[in-house]
């Protein structure tokens, strides 16, 4: 079952959460039919091949890098060295499509209100990234201060900080990597496939407008005493037709 997290804001009212209802019930149906076209690896465009160069290491030799909390989410165990992104995608197997490597980013999918006035479909929340690294931590240098001037020619006074180590003198780090936001996740995959993860297709949009005109054009034909016609034969993806229809009907 693919699920989609749907929400309003604390601070939306009720007035406004009753406007919105029909937009998020569409915004949902869309992005779960969206979702489970990403699983099956399908994109409203083509996708660009991954790099196939190598981008860092010694001139003579070299990769592509990495985190190792990063290769074992992607069941890729500790192995972080690689020909080229390319390679790393293909040996993360079956989950290796765009913004699928650790399925992390397509769980995070959801839809929101936006303000009063709109719904969006976005990724939310954080995950693991390729360079998530356990980050050092640091401390403040007793008695030791930057001083820099800001834009509006005041002096600014910042207190140094140095790597905290422990009794070994090794720097001590954080448990836990950094993690990156999902939406720069999404805008990285964007950069280097030309993949928009959220990105509608023809056949999606028609069923949108299509579920749409056809509910709305039988409630006010009704209302006047006419009679209900089909506006138009071509109601896009059928499936995602349906089911906006359903949450419309709700």
């Amino acid at each position: 079952m693919i699920e989609i997290e749907s929400t309003f804001s604390k601070t939306t009212d009720a007035a406004t959460r009753q406007r919105l209802r029909p937009a998020l019930g569409i915004a949902t149906a869309t992005a779960r039919h969206i979702k489970k076209r990403l699983l099956r690896r399908r994109y409203a465009t083509r996708a660009q091949a991954f790099d196939s160069t190598p981008t860092a290491g010694p001139k003579r030799r070299r990769r592509y890098y990495i985190s190792l909390p990063y290769a074992r989410a992607a069941g890729l165990g500790d192995k972080t060295s690689f020909a080229s992104s390319a390679d790393m995608h293909r040996k993360a197997g079956a989950a290796g499509g765009p913004g699928q490597v650790s399925g992390e980013l397509l769980r995070s999918m959801r839809t929101r209100n936006y303000g009063r006035d709109a719904v969006i479909i976005e990724f939310g929340r954080s995950s693991l990234g390729a360079s998530s690294k356990r980050s050092a931590i640091t401390k403040r240098k007793s008695g030791e201060f930057e001083v820099s001037l800001s834009d509006n020619g005041k002096l600014r006074a910042r207190q140094v900080r140095e790597l905290s180590k422990n009794s070994d003198g090794n720097v001590k780090r954080r448990k836990k990597p950094r993690k990156v936001l999902n939406w720069k996740k999404a805008t990285a995959v964007y950069a280097e496939t030309g993949i928009g993860l959220l990105q509608p297709t023809p056949r999606e949009n028609t069923a949108q407008l299509a579920a749409i005109a056809d509910r709305y054009l039988a409630t006010v034909v009704t209302t006047f005493g006419g009679v209900v016609v089909q506006v138009t034969s071509d109601r896009g993806d059928p499936t995602l037709f349906r089911d906006i229809q359903r949450r419309l009907d709700k």
